[in-house]
């Protein structure tokens, strides 16, 4: 396939090339003129990093719009295979339908409405419906959002304690970080590989923590062998004296079994800390969760230790180093908290 264009229009699109440098219509500028120059299509798709279809719609949309309105025709997603009606009821099957790959959605396509996409152009046309390919949400299956709503509304009024100065509140967890490189999300060159060296271990450290809510870079910390009532102990032996003239130290803690420790709860008795149970299976109010988050980005996710004396050195030396990530920390505790409901997300 060629294009031959007159010298006014190879002078416009050569000026337009390099107004559009670091834009979109750059490519769609440069397949054009790289036509006229009498290469091959699928060379040019090739360089480019295009599909053959692609460069044929830029071609066809050239040759039926000519230079002035070329680079301002809504190429990307071809909006007109679908009519406004099928591109709604796009929209409704892909809200209720779980597609980890486009060719699912080109194969509903084909059968629904006999309409061919490529995967390059059905992208686009998802993303600019709305859509983007990401993680899914794990929610538990027995969230209940009542229960939820509930306890947000008891948090207000242990917030309005603490603003008052009359109390402090902490968010306590458990984390056992593995000795092993994870994979994570990583900008590469296209088409290679990013290796991460790993290791075959399985061993962890045992982390018993808690997170003022007010004051996210003071997080006391419990190393353990075992994460039990009387490493939990340890921990709230550190917030007392962290907090020794506070009447009341709130503290938002699971249903773990050694939270409700007999023992643990004796010795409480007489102590100014209070626990604060979250609803079953709601992890999604428990502030600490992203700073276990937060520190698996940081730390564990990104960086190979070849020991776990190195890994564990590391992990450690993170929460001496909480400061130096306060401006990151600091956008972690808002209470905006997302409900979670099960039976919505069947």
């Amino acid at each position: 396939m060629n294009v031959k264009l007159t010298a006014p229009e190879r002078q416009q699109l050569r000026q337009l090339q390099k107004q559009r440098r670091d834009e979109a219509g750059y490519v769609k500028v440069t397949v054009i003129l790289l036509l006229d120059k009498g290469r091959p299509l699928a060379t040019i798709a090739d360089d480019l990093g295009l599909d053959e279809v692609t460069v044929y719609r830029y071609v066809r949309a050239f040759g039926t719009l000519g230079v002035d309105q070329y680079l301002a025709h809504e190429q990307p997603g071809y909006w007109d295979l679908l009519t406004s009606a099928q591109l709604a009821h796009l929209c409704q099957q892909v809200n209720a339908t779980l597609y980890t790959d486009c060719q699912h959605v080109r194969d509903w396509l084909l059968r629904t409405y006999q309409v061919h996409y490529s995967r390059s152009g059905l992208t686009d046309l998802l993303h600019r419906l709305g859509f983007t390919y990401k993680l899914t949400t794990p929610v538990p299956c027995q969230a209940d959002a009542g229960a939820q709503a509930d306890f947000l509304d008891e948090l207000a009024v242990l917030e309005a304690h603490v603003e008052r100065g009359e109390a402090v509140l902490y968010y306590a967890d458990a984390a056992h970080p593995t000795h092993n490189t994870r994979c994570t999300r990583a900008w590469c060159a296209v088409g290679q590989e990013r290796p991460l060296l790993t290791v075959s271990g399985r061993e962890r450290v045992n982390l018993n923590a808690a997170l003022n809510a007010y004051e996210p870079t003071q997080v006391l910390l419990d190393e353990t062998t075992c994460v039990n009532a009387q490493s939990t102990r340890r921990l709230y032996e550190q917030l007392l004296a962290a907090h020794p003239d506070k009447a009341r130290i709130y503290v938002v803690c699971d249903n773990a079994r050694y939270y409700k420790n007999k023992e643990l709860r004796a010795w409480l008795a007489d102590k100014p800390i209070c626990q604060v149970f979250l609803p079953p299976y709601s992890p999604n109010l428990n502030l600490i969760e992203r700073f276990w988050k937060y520190l698996r980005q940081k730390i564990i996710n990104t960086t190979f230790y070849r020991t776990k004396g190195q890994f564990r050195t590391a992990v450690l030396d993170f929460f001496n180093r909480l400061p130096e990530f306060g401006q990151d920390l600091a956008s972690l505790p808002t209470r905006k908290f997302h409900v979670l409901d099960s039976q919505t997300a069947s």
